[in-house]
């Protein structure tokens, strides 16, 4: 199970996954930054 699942892993293509990983990652950042300088404003 694991190495199949390894395998369908290795056979996609990694870079639009990694992009959107960056962006939620990115996005929930801003959105935290944002609540707070708007909390403690």
């Amino acid at each position: 199970m694991n190495q199949l699942a390894f395998v369908v892993l290795e056979a996609e293509t990694e870079l639009p996954m990694e992009i959107a990983g960056w962006g939620v990652l990115a996005l929930s950042l801003l959105l935290t930054i944002g609540w707070l300088v708007y909390f403690y404003r």
